[in-house]
């Protein structure tokens, strides 16, 4: 109680020097986790709009393509990017907050087509993957020379190239890659191809905040999202946003438990 108590009189005493700013923010549409059409903008957004609402930081959030969202963070013309995967890469250029989700990458393979992969490198070579511009696969994927890897603007676009017989695979975010199938008409359209994603895992990922290393203040301001978290996990704030956005309660404490236990990776 005594350590809860702290914490919050802790993001008080931080708020205050945030309390005139409003930060741009910009994100990839990742339903359903993030998402322009999403209530709340999903329910990632809700918590981190809420971690700053706590810290009287006002926000504006430009919903584009992942890789036009790294450009523009990258050289500061935006505050943080929402929903990002954590690269060692990446560290260079930016600060990450703690992960608010965990998600799956993997690939997506026509429903009735024989792949042979069983998990590594090697046996994804004979065929033809896509994936978005500037998406994080694996370290493992990237690093594999022997891999014909094509991009498009998004994961949209890679699954419709798929349907159409242009490519054998597709690597993408299982969650998002399954809404995006249940939900884009053009990916929906009389006499599309089953699509379907395939196991092992490529890798297991955590959605982030990041923030840019060109901007002098981003340090002070992922701190000041970290206060805004820990005191909206602490209030109950956090569990409303995630039982609003229908997690049972059982999965939202296991969420907040998740999240209170986790920090930034630098």
């Amino acid at each position: 109680m005594n350590k809860a108590i702290f914490c919050l009189l802790l993001c008080c005493i931080f708020s205050k020097g945030y309390a005139s700013e409003n930060w741009q923010l910009v994100a990839e549409n990742s339903p359903p986790y993030i998402g322009e059409r999403l209530m709340d903008n999903g329910w990632v957004t809700a918590l981190i709009k809420a971690a700053l609402i706590n810290q009287n930081i006002d926000n504006d959030i430009e919903f584009t393509s992942w890789n036009r969202a790294l450009k523009l963070t990258k050289i500061n013309k935006k505050d943080a990017i929402l929903g990002a995967f954590f690269t060692q890469s990446r560290t260079e250029l930016f600060y990450y907050s703690r992960p608010l989700a965990n998600v799956y990458v993997g690939l997506f393979k026509l429903k009735g087509r024989q792949i042979n992969y069983d998990g590594s490198m090697n046996s994804l070579q004979p065929y033809s993957i896509c994936k978005g511009v500037g998406y994080a696969v694996s370290e493992a994927f990237s690093e594999s020379n022997g891999l014909a890897v094509t991009s498009t603007r998004g994961l949209i676009n890679s699954l419709y190239m798929l349907q159409k017989g242009r490519i054998d695979l597709v690597a993408g975010t299982k969650e998002v890659g399954e809404y995006w199938l249940k939900n884009t008409e053009k990916l929906n359209e009389p006499g599309a191809p089953q699509v379907e994603y395939i196991s092992p895992d490529l890798e297991h990922h955590q959605l982030h905040v990041m923030f840019p290393k060109s901007d002098p203040n981003a340090k002070h301001k992922r701190d000041a999202l970290e206060q805004g978290f820990t005191a909206i996990l602490y209030n109950g704030t956090a569990k409303k946003v995630l039982m609003k956005h229908g997690f049972s309660q059982s999965a939202a404490l296991e969420l907040i438990d998740f999240i209170e236990r986790s920090s930034a990776p630098n």
